[in-house]
């Protein structure tokens, strides 16, 4: 018999099997797979008390770090669809995929968080913003970090065909187009 594709289980076997080696590392911030997974569990858990649910895409437009690690298999614990935006795009594009993606919530680092107040009012979908750089939140904007304050959610029983992640393509003879993938493709 085999177990259906949920990425959820590779974060429980990686805490399960090494929940004391090293699962990952930003600058000073170092965790295990032990505390990453409970981590992820807790911050699956924050997004669901924001109101998000399942099958809801979460957009994410930051430069790489372990928070957007962490998005990937926080969003798919709940059940949602992470959508990971080009940092490389202009913000018509970033509009036209979040829009394109039904996004309800985006999470943005310092980075991109000064394009959030031009682009935000051409989104209808969009409801949560989510600051996921190191300082104060801006206006607005929930903290990241406060996610993984809230209660370990069960992860979700979504997996093999199910959507796990909306990807968009480069657009070279047009817009992007969205691919989805599911939780089996990945």
């Amino acid at each position: 018999m085999t177990m259906p594709a949920q990425l959820s289980l590779m974060i429980q076997r990686n805490a399960a099997i090494h929940a004391d080696a090293l699962g990952t590392a930003f600058g000073a911030r170092r965790r295990n797979w032990g505390e990453a997974a409970e981590r992820i569990a807790r911050i699956a858990g924050g997004l669901k008390a924001l109101g998000l649910t399942e099958g809801d895409r979460v957009a994410m437009l930051a430069l790489n770090s372990d928070r957007y690690f962490e998005f990937f298999f926080a969003v798919s614990w709940a059940g949602m669809v992470f959508t990971p935006i080009n940092i490389r795009l202009a913000p018509p594009e970033f509009v036209h995929w979040l829009s394109d993606s039904g996004a309800r919530a985006l999470i943005v680092d310092d980075a991109f968080a000064k394009v959030v107040p031009a682009i935000a009012p051409q989104l209808p979908d969009l409801e949560t913003l989510i600051f996921a750089g190191d300082g104060e939140a801006p206006e607005g904007m929930t903290l990241f970090e406060s996610l993984a304050e809230h209660p370990a959610a069960d992860p979700s029983a979504r997996g093999g065909d199910d959507m796990a992640g909306l990807f968009y393509t480069g657009g070279t003879t047009g817009l992007s187009k969205g691919v989805m993938l599911s939780h089996g493709n990945i």
